[in-house]
């Protein structure tokens, strides 16, 4: 019996694949908070992560503008934290503001160079966003593809075709972005969880009450580990969890107050009490 070791054929054991990757840049969020959530204690160069945007009692666009402004702060922080400084945005339903990056992108020798990518069709986006990823001048690709499955969006047989298509894409993106050092940030809605991915992690973002018109205040939920292209993570209730402020004027990590909600039960029950007074 000839056995032909894993170097003879060119694959790699758990144990090397855990070493390759275990070398990568580890770049700090901006967020300590968020670190800590993520297998590498940071965002590894090459890799994926998924921002999924709400949750139980969470209204929609709340949640998804906090996603969407927390993966434009990770972004920023990436492109700051050494070259290359190009930052490339894949917007295929115009959502994207580029004056709310401004906080964040830096001025002078530290500034971000921003690329907004505009298409029209889905083949074009999935394209787009593997193009940009490939380059090795990229620090970081945001998007919020449009290829994921949406529920009650369709007969089931087309919802299945549509979450095929995205893990076959997110699969070319995570290669993709291995062969360059870029990192893939995708904000998808909280139904998304149920589909398999190939991120490194993925983080439910749900927004707290107390924020300001320039402050977001969210909760941080790691959903499932590293590459669960094969699952969708461990059972809800048993993910580590943290909460972290956006400050978007001054586009830095802002201090978490006492909650808000506390507060504000607080002064409802002081108003009742006057009110009876009177």
């Amino acid at each position: 019996m000839v056995t032909i070791g894993c170097e003879a054929t060119g694959l790699l054991d758990g144990g090397q694949l855990a070493a390759r990757e275990a070398v990568r840049e580890v770049v700090a969020s901006g967020f300590r908070s968020l670190d800590a959530l993520l297998p590498a204690g940071g965002v590894r160069r090459g890799s994926l992560l998924e921002w999924l945007a709400g949750g139980p009692g969470a209204a929609g666009g709340m949640a998804g503008a906090g996603a969407m402004a927390l993966a434009c702060a990770v972004a920023c922080r990436l492109g700051r934290a050494a070259e290359p400084r190009t930052l490339v945005v894949v917007d295929r339903t115009g959502w994207f503001h580029p004056p709310a990056l401004l906080p964040w992108l830096g001025v002078g020798v530290e500034a971000v160079r921003l690329v907004v990518a505009r298409p029209a069709h889905d083949d074009d986006e999935i394209w787009a966003i593997d193009q940009a990823l490939r380059c090795a001048g990229v620090a970081a690709v945001l998007a919020w593809p449009r290829t994921a499955a949406t529920p009650g969006g369709g007969p089931a047989a087309g919802r299945r075709c549509a979450a095929q298509s995205w893990t076959i894409a997110m699969r070319r993106w995570q290669l993709a972005a291995r062969s360059s050092g870029a990192v893939g940030l995708f904000v998808r809605p909280a139904s998304a969880r149920a589909e398999a991915s190939w991120a490194e992690a993925r983080i439910a973002v749900v927004p707290l009450p107390g924020g300001t018109l320039l402050e977001r205040r969210l909760r941080l939920t790691r959903v499932s580990g590293v590459w669960s292209g094969v699952g969708t993570g461990g059972a809800e209730g048993d993910e580590p969890t943290a909460d972290v402020v956006l400050d978007l004027a001054r586009g830095t990590a802002g201090a978490m107050r006492p909650t808000s909600v506390a507060a504000a039960t607080r002064a409802s029950e002081t108003r009742e009490a006057a009110c009876r007074a009177s």
